[in-house]
């Protein structure tokens, strides 16, 4: 996925978090509003297209592409999380 539809992504799921009112959502539970608007074609492993995603974004230093997306480093993974960004 290149940067520009990184960039696309993330206004979507600020859109999701704000309209649905959600505090903080896994990578799981975003798949569902990605897939309706073409980003991913199906989901698998409860989210890993986007956790794959994740960890490229985190091993190019990229994820300033999607600033909602938290993590939280533990002993062998990586938690991820997405916040809605306050304006």
């Amino acid at each position: 996925m290149d940067d520009s539809t990184i960039v696309k992504m993330g206004y979507a799921i600020q859109n999701y978090l704000e309209k649905s009112g959600i505090k903080s959502a896994k990578p799981a539970e975003l798949m569902e509003p990605l897939i309706e608007l073409g980003f991913f074609e199906k989901d698998q492993s409860k989210g890993l297209p986007l956790r794959n995603i994740l960890r490229d974004l985190n091993k190019a230093n990229k994820l300033y592409l999607l600033p909602q997306v938290k993590k939280e480093l533990k002993t062998q993974n990586i938690w991820w999380s997405f916040e809605p960004l306050k304006f």
